[in-house]
C-alpha cells in the first residue's frame, strides 16, 4: 500500500515573503513513496550504521584503496576546489550585509616650477550600506547557501562514485586473477589429455586425428592466457588512476575473490532515500536555490536605499575636516520587460529544477529495488553455479579414467574438459557478479551518508 509523504517543507514547499515568493500549491510538490521496497525481505537485514560501506566485504586490501582514493584522487581534488569555489561566492553573498568602507588619497600641484610648495593634498574617508527593506541581498544569500551545499553534496556523490569505482574494478581484478588460474589449470589438464593421446596413438589405438585435434584444443588454452593478462593490466591501471598514482609499475594487492565476505545491508525505508542519497540532496539543494534565485528576481521590482557617509580633509594648510551624509533612492521605472522575463526565467528554471528532483526521486526507488532483487537473485545463482562446477570436476575425471581404458572417444573427453572450463570460469563471474550487485546496493542507498554539511 502507498502512503502519501509530502516532501519537507525545507526541500520543496517554495515559499517565502508573501510579496515576493511566488505561490505554488503544495500538492504540486507531494510525491507518493512506498511504505517499503518490493525485495526488502529477501535480503536478510544487517544494519551497520556506524561502519564505512566498504567495511562490510572484511578486506583490508579495499579499505586501504578506497583510502587511497579518497585522499589522492584527482577527479576528487577538482571537486574540493569546486567546494571552495563554492564557499568564496558565499562569501561574496554576505559581504552586501556589511558597509562598505574606502579611503582615498589625492595630490594636485598648479606651480610650474620644480618646487612642491604649492601642492595641495587632501584625504576622504566614505562608508556606504545598502539597505535590504525587500530581501534582495537576502535571497542572493539564500542562494548562494544552497549553491555551497548543492557543490558539497555533488562532491559526496562522487566521493561514492570513486568509492564503488575503486571496489569495483578491485573485484573484477581479483576475478580476472582468479579466472587466469583456472585457464591455466585448464592447460595443464590440455596438456594430460595431449600426452595421453600421444601414448594411444603411439600404440596405433587411435588414429592421428586425435592428435590433431587435441593439439587444436591445447592451442586454445595457452591462447586464453594473455588475453585474461591484458584484462588484469587493464584493472590495475585502472585503480592505480583511481588512487592518484601512475600505473606504470603498479601492483595491485593480491586476494582470493571466494574469500571476500559477502556483506548484508538494512535498506531502511523509501522515504531515507531523502536524507541518505547525496544526488538526492544535491537536487534539493538546487531546488532551493531556483526558488531563492525568484526572489531575487522579484526584489528587482522594488526600489533600492543606499546610505552613505564620508569624511574628508585637506591635508596641506592644516584643513579642518568636512564630513557628508547621503542616501540615495533608486528605482527602475522602464525596462522594456526585462524585469518580466527574468521573473518568468527563474521561475522556469525552478520548474526545470522541481521536475529533475522529482524523476531522481523516481529513479532512486527504482535502483534500489532493482539492486536488492539482483543481490537476491545473484546469491541463488551462485550456489547453483557451484553445484554445477563440482557436477562438471566429477564428470571430466570420470570421462578421462574412461578414455585412458578405451570405452570412451576423444570428443567426449574434450567436451567434458570445455565443460568444467566453463563451470569453473563462470562461477568466478558469478562471484564476482554478486559482489558487484552488492556495492550497486549500497550505492543505490547512498552508501554511508545522511548528514547535513
Amino acid at each position: 500500500m502507498l502512503r502519501p509523504i509530502i516532501l519537507s517543507s525545507s526541500l520543496l514547499v517554495l515559499t517565502a515573503c508573501a510579496s515576493l515568493a511566488p505561490e505554488t500549491p503544495e500538492s504540486a510538490h507531494a510525491i507518493a513513496m512506498p511504505a517499503a521496497y518490493d525485495y526488502a525481505g529477501e535480503v536478510e537485514a544487517l544494519a551497520a550504521p556506524e561502519r564505512e560501506w566498504w567495511d562490510g566485504f572484511e578486506t583490508a586490501s579495499l579499505d586501504q584503496l578506497v583510502s587511497e582514493a579518497l585522499a589522492a584522487n584527482q577527479t576528487l581534488a577538482q571537486g574540493v576546489a569546486n567546494v571552495e569555489a563554492a564557499r568564496a561566492a558565499l562569501k561574496v553573498a554576505n559581504a552586501a550585509f556589511l558597509p562598505q568602507a574606502s579611503g582615498s588619497l589625492s595630490a594636485s600641484s598648479n606651480t610650474e616650477g620644480d618646487g612642491l610648495d604649492d601642492v595641495d593634498a587632501s584625504g576622504r574617508l566614505s562608508a556606504s550600506y545598502q539597505l535590504d527593506l525587500f530581501g534582495a541581498n537576502a535571497a542572493s544569500r539564500e542562494a548562494a547557501q544552497a549553491s555551497l551545499e548543492a557543490t558539497i553534496f555533488s562532491q559526496r556523490a562522487l566521493e561514492l562514485t570513486v568509492q564503488s569505482d575503486v571496489a569495483t574494478n578491485y573485484f573484477a581484478l581479483l576475478a580476472a586473477r582468479e579466472q587466469l588460474e583456472v585457464a591455466r589449470r585448464n592447460l595443464e589438464i590440455s596438456e594430460r589429455i595431449y600426452d595421453i593421446v600421444q601414448v594411444r596413438y603411439e600404440a596405433g589405438a587411435i588414429s592421428g586425428y586425435d592428435v590433431s585435434a587435441q593439439e587444436a584444443q591445447l592451442a586454445n588454452a595457452r591462447a586464453r592466457i594473455p588475453q585474461i593478462e591484458a584484462q588484469i593490466t587493464g584493472f590495475e591501471t585502472a585503480l592505480a588512476i583511481l588512487t592518484g598514482r601512475a600505473p606504470q609499475g603498479y601492483d595491485a594487492p593480491e586476494e582470493n575473490i571466494l574469500s571476500i565476505s559477502l556483506p548484508e545491508t538494512d535498506p531502511g525505508l523509501p522515504s531515507d532515500l531523502l536524507l541518505r542519497r547525496p544526488d538526492l540532496m544535491q537536487a534539493e539543494a538546487s531546488l532551493r536555490g531556483a526558488n531563492a534565485n525568484i526572489k531575487a528576481a522579484r526584489a528587482a521590482y522594488f526600489p533600492s536605499i543606499d546610505l552613505g557617509a564620508g569624511v574628508s580633509s585637506l591635508l596641506t594648510g592644516g584643513g579642518d575636516l568636512t564630513g557628508s551624509l547621503s542616501a540615495s533612492l533608486a528605482q527602475t521605472i522602464f525596462s522594456g520587460g526585462r524585469l518580466e522575463g527574468q521573473v518568468e526565467s527563474a521561475e522556469a528554471r525552478r520548474d526545470a529544477q522541481l521536475a529533475g528532483y522529482r524523476q531522481a526521486i523516481l529513479g532512486a526507488l527504482r535502483d534500489v529495488d532493482v539492486s536488492l532483487k539482483s543481490v537476491e537473485s545473484n546469491a541463488v545463482r551462485e550456489d547453483q553455479l557451484l553445484i554445477a562446477r563440482e557436477a562438471a570436476g566429477e564428470a571430466l575425471e570420470a570421462v578421462e579414467l574412461r578414455y585412458r581404458a578405451g570405452t570412451d572417444d576423444l570428443t567426449s573427453l574434450l567436451t567434458a574438459q570445455q565443460t568444467y572450463f566453463d563451470a569453473s570460469n563462470t562461477y568466478v563471474q558469478g562471484r564476482l557478479d554478486r559482489l558487484t550487485a552488492a556495492i550497486n546496493l549500497y550505492v543505490a542507498l547512498g552508501g554511508g551518508y545522511g548528514q547535513t554539511p
